[in-house]
């Protein structure tokens, strides 16, 4: 089997093409600025089973080289502009987010592609306070109202899910994919947990980090768990997908506050400013949020909670890679 990975030497990206090389598959990574000292050990593990793929997805030809010239048969699609970004660019976002999707589901149709995977987000959801008690923690099934600071991005997700579930019901494309809450993990330079990435990088190589919004609430979740349940998309009959094609990843809640309390019992001494200015949430993404559904519906479970056990994995990979991301 060979899978292709948009945005794939990006944080989730590098992950899920390590677990694949381990299970002694094919993995080419299409990106448009291939970030090497990401994926550099993974050039010596796979040997040539990895393949990296300099393209941008908002070019339907290259996308479609890509997937014909590397005997794919699946993929998984990763590469967007993030959060804050959407907003400051709005143009670059639709192309890349809502054009980038299309050019990758059309050329799975044209490439006999089996299986896509897409990267949707908490953001469809609106902020907690959105919601009636009895509908918390929010499953898949709640209203999708779009997280109020991320309106560019939130939105463009409920719309690449609903061009995912056309191409499947008009082509016959096994089409699914993720709602993660706050992705962290070493090196992670963009997006809504690059405050989170970054105080825990700095903290292992004994550098001060500041970080703003110290009383809002998160649901973070650590980047292999992320990996994983992507695997468990890939491998998973299509019956599966029946009833539904998104699913949330789940995540720890806590404040910012707590995440840096946790940081500082892993790291003694370690230089953490926190300020706030009593913000509630973070951009208005949910915070409560269940994954039952991925547990009850493709039997995976994450590994890296209660979140100290995700920091601890986080921390102990930051320092075998040298401390933060250049």
């Amino acid at each position: 089997m060979t899978t292709l990975v948009t945005g794939g030497t990006g944080l989730i990206g590098a992950r899920l093409a390590e677990k694949l090389l381990a299970r002694g598959e094919r993995v080419v990574l299409f990106d448009l600025a291939p970030a090497e000292w990401r994926i550099r050990h993974l050039r010596v593990a796979g040997g040539d089973r990895l393949h990296v793929v300099r393209g941008d997805v908002t070019a339907l030809a290259e996308v479609l080289d890509a997937v014909r010239g590397g005997g794919v048969s699946a993929i998984v699609h990763l590469a967007y502009v993030l959060g804050a970004e959407s907003n400051d660019r709005p143009e670059l976002a639709t192309r890349v987010n809502i054009l980038g999707t299309a050019h990758v589901l059309e050329a799975a149709r044209l490439g006999g592609v089996e299986r896509v995977l897409l990267a949707s987000s908490i953001a469809v959801y609106g902020a907690d306070g959105e919601y009636r008690p009895e509908q918390l923690p929010l499953g898949e099934d709640a209203p999708l109202y779009v997280a109020r600071g991320l309106p560019i991005y939130g939105a463009g997700k409920v719309y690449l899910e609903h061009l995912g579930a056309h191409y499947a019901a008009r082509y016959g494309l096994t089409v699914a994919g993720l709602r993660p809450s706050i992705v962290y993990g070493w090196g992670r330079e963009r997006g809504a947990s690059a405050f989170a990435g970054e105080l825990v990088d700095r903290a292992a190589a004994g550098e001060p980090a500041t970080v703003g919004f110290g009383d809002a609430r998160v649901s973070l979740v650590y980047v292999d768990d992320v990996a994983e349940q992507f695997l468990a998309l890939l491998t998973a009959p299509p019956a599966r997908f029946a009833r539904r094609r998104f699913f949330n990843t789940g995540g720890d809640a806590c404040t910012v506050r707590e995440l840096v309390d946790a940081v500082r019992r892993l790291v003694p001494g370690a230089r953490i400013e926190v300020t706030s200015a009593g913000e509630p949430d973070v951009a208005g993404l949910a915070t409560r949020l269940t994954d039952r559904a991925l547990e009850a519906e493709l039997g995976v479970r994450r590994s890296f909670t209660p979140l100290e056990t995700g920091l601890r994995a986080h921390i102990e990979m930051a320092r075998r890679r040298g401390g933060g991301a250049p």
